[in-house]
């Protein structure tokens, strides 16, 4: 039985993802977070890889503040950037080694300091605003990074635009390379909006300012449910006071933006910020002022836009802390909330249809308290490629963590597999037979990101339902070229069925980022499966059950058949792809070599792939013999049979 996040190791956390134990003392290093903390922060499921403060960021004068975050992938040499706003100018940050980032430079301030900045990105290129006087809009081109050969450098803007002073936000569309200025002192605060296809050439094309201020928006190219609407220019827009509301604009045409509705929610105060789901179907939103005013947990208002035009409030998610709530962004089924004092707050939203958010990880960046106020975590950003996530806090400057990408897996081998019980047998562990050290880099399996688990010997002492069996790989393959394996590592099949990390109690745990892959498990002596769907994998994993027909295989036949339950194909003593009985390479002749070649009922112990059956002895001939099994899974009749394994 594989538990939940209460009950895992910390020790069997590190030995998983084969990192080196930092000290619980080090605030800027990589740090795992164990038994609920990563040194001196506060964590769940979130490994903690690096820390720059506001002076290490180069932040200037006695009151350092650091505000907004961004992302930039150099397409060229695929490196990893955080763009990070400051009191005085934007910080670009190589985080590409996530234990060691780099300050590259600094571009700053076009005119004073001010608390707020804002970035975003499109076409190779940063654009940013701020709340300083007569700053208007910087454009830097983000290429010039590649560039820096002795870093930190101060750089100039590539191209500026007057055409307005301060502005609270920058909205970016990149499909429809239209940069969205709100909350300035132009077009009432509305929507204020750029052609930026030729991006150090922003054009002004439109003014929506029919609804005033606008504190904060999403804009998109309408991929959701609404028919109406669909490929159209849409914003979603946050509005604080006058009176706290989301409006949704149709801006396909810039020059005539039309509003589509309207909405408001119980208890408003101030309509901070909000996101779509990836569906386009959900709209979550955060009112900045409740929590202080009303005194009601971390608000998460959730919003059904499946209609554009009569959207419809499905209810709030209250979080578990008194944290006052600020930007969130949403990723592969998670919301990620940067919420001031209690951090990054990491939520699944599978349940969203019934207005329900379930907390499965967090960090909390602002150690002093979880209470409402403005003190802590400024923003988020969770779409690196590598699964890094920044999150850039007020006080304490950018911070790299790592949520950790967890699979709920069952299996079962048909060797060992009882299909009276289920249960397979335990003969392995029980013989003492089971290595320390998983078997299948010496076997010569590609294991991306893995190999060298090793297990304690307690976990091997465990009886029962939940006593070990033996090693397995478990791979993540690509959803859109399953050949691909992504990342892979060993694990611990249980006699149930459960698959467990090497503590013997926990999920499995991948380097690999949260998202939707193709899992597969592979056995030394079994053939392998695959799912035929992806899953998703992360810190709430979809389920995996192999055993019975709930989870779709790929290919034809790709599991035997047990009485009631599924398993996989056993007799694979080459550990190469095919099930063979005669012929060439064939696995029946490796059970007789192994017991010496020329007596056939003799018997050798030991932990090996000729042990069809795994229960510690080798058999060719007489009672439950290896062979006969083998002969069995090619179809029993035909002993030229081949059967394959139904892996791409």
């Amino acid at each position: 039985m594989a538990l939940g996040t209460e009950a895992r190791s910390g020790l069997a956390i590190i030995l998983l993802l084969g990192l080196p134990f930092c000290s619980l003392q080090s605030a800027n290093a990589q740090t795992l977070c164990i038994n609920g903390s990563a040194g001196i922060y506060a964590c769940q499921d979130v490994d903690l890889m690096s820390v720059l403060s506001p002076g290490d960021l180069g932040v200037s004068g006695t009151s350092k503040w650091v505000n907004d975050c961004w992302g930039w992938v150099d397409p060229m040499t695929q490196r990893e950037y955080a763009l990070v706003g400051a009191k005085d100018g934007t910080v670009f940050v190589d985080i590409t080694d996530p234990i060691a980032p780099v300050r590259i430079g600094s571009l700053p301030t076009h005119t004073s300091n001010s608390v707020w900045r804002d970035i975003k990105v499109h076409a190779d290129h940063a654009f940013i605003v701020s709340e300083a006087s007569g700053h208007g809009l910087q454009v830097f081109d983000l290429k010039r990074l590649r560039n820096v050969t002795v870093p930190p450098v101060t750089f100039t803007e590539d191209a500026h635009s007057a055409l307005f002073g301060n502005a609270h936000n920058m909205v970016m569309d990149e499909e429809a390379a239209i940069a969205y200025v709100v909350g300035s002192g132009q077009c009432s605060g509305g929507l204020y909006m750029y052609d930026v296809s030729t991006p150090q050439s922003p054009s002004l094309v439109g003014c929506y300012d029919l609804d005033g201020y606008i504190h904060d928006a999403q804009c998109v190219t309408y991929q959701g449910p609404d028919p109406d609407h669909q490929g159209k220019q849409i914003c979603f827009n946050c509005h604080s006071a006058n009176p706290d509301r989301l409006t949704i604009v149709d801006v396909t045409d810039p020059t005539d933006a039309e509003q589509l509705a309207t909405i408001s929610w119980p208890n408003a105060r101030i309509g901070h910020q909000g996101w779509l789901t990836e569906d386009h179907r959900y709209f979550l939103l955060g009112d900045e002022g409740d929590e202080n005013f009303y005194g009601n947990n971390t608000r998460t208002l959730i919003f059904d836009v499946s209609d554009l035009d009569a959207p419809l409030l499905l209810g709030a998610h209250l979080g578990s802390k008194a944290s006052t709530d600020h930007n969130m962004y949403t990723h592969h089924g998670y919301v990620y909330q940067a919420n001031y004092s209690s951090g990054l707050q990491i939520m699944d939203t599978l349940d969203l249809p019934n207005a329900t958010l379930s907390e499965v990880g967090w960090f909390d960046t602002y150690g002093p308290n979880n209470a409402a106020g403005y003190d802590g975590a400024w923003s988020v950003y969770p779409y690196f490629p590598s699964g890094n996530v920044i999150i850039t806090d007020y006080d304490f400057g950018l911070f790299v963590v790592r949520p950790r990408t967890f699979v709920d897996l069952k299996i079962l081998l048909d060797g060992p597999l009882d299909g009276q019980t289920g249960l397979m047998n335990d003969g392995l562990r029980q013989s003492a037979l089971i290595p320390a050290q998983e078997p299948y880099t010496a076997l010569g399996f590609n294991l991306p990101g893995g190999g060298g688990e090793t297990v304690d010997a307690p976990v091997l002492q465990v009886t029962g339902p939940d006593a070990i069996v033996d090693w397995v790989v478990v791979e993540l393959r690509s959803a859109s070229d399953p050949a691909n394996v992504l990342s892979a590592r060993c694990a611990l099949v249980q006699r149930d069925g459960d698959v467990v990390d090497t503590d013997g109690v926990s999920l499995p745990s991948f380097r690999a980022p949260m998202g939707a892959y193709h899992v597969v498990v592979r056995h030394r002596n079994h053939l392998g499966v695959m799912t035929q769907e992806v899953v998703r994998v992360g810190l709430a994993p979809d389920r995996v059950d192999f055993t019975d027909g709930s989870t779709m295989t790929y290919g034809n036949n790709a599991q035997r058949t047990v009485g009631p339950f599924l398993a996989m194909w056993s007799g694979n003593t080459l550990s190469d792809a095919h099930l063979k009985y005669a012929g060439i390479n064939n696995d029946r002749d490796e059970i007789l070599q192994a017991i010496g070649g020329a007596i056939p009922t003799a018997t050798l112990m030991g932990y090996r792939q000729e042990d069809v059956d795994m229960n510690g002895v080798t058999k060719y001939a007489g009672a439950a013999n290896d062979r006969d099994r083998l002969l069995q899974n090619i179809g029993g009749s035909v002993p030229t049979a081949v059967r394959n394994e139904q892996l791409p």
